[in-house]
């Protein structure tokens, strides 16, 4: 199964949005408001709140609360600032192409 989070109080948070041609893998979080952009591929295992951290790994860029579109994404750790520990982070490894899409496409054949 997949946990995707909403919020109830306070009135005025951000719901948690996956956006059209998603696909979200087994044991995965996307919870407290975050939006994970159309078309992205979130990984088996990924957890994503607004604290995570989304690094890309072709830009170097850091995301907070939004995967971006066409995204990649799966677990992994990114290094502290002196180097004597790591911590989680959600990387996005790569934008989707035809061998992704190949290989989520089962969902299309399950869907009516």
């Amino acid at each position: 199964g997949v946990g995707i989070g909403g919020v109830l109080e306070p009135l005025q948070a951000n719901p948690t949005i996956i956006e059209d041609n998603c696909f979200v893998g087994a044991r995965s979080e996307v919870v407290e408001g975050v939006i994970v952009e159309e078309g992205s591929v979130i990984s088996m295992g990924v957890f994503i709140g607004q604290s995570t951290r989304i690094y890309d790994r072709s830009t170097g860029e850091i995301h907070y609360g939004r995967v971006p579109a066409y995204s990649v994404v799966v677990s992994g750790s990114l290094p502290s600032a002196d180097g004597s520990h790591s911590t989680y982070a959600a990387i996005i490894v790569k934008r989707v192409d035809a061998k992704t899409r190949s290989k989520t496409s089962i969902n299309d054949l399950l869907r009516p």
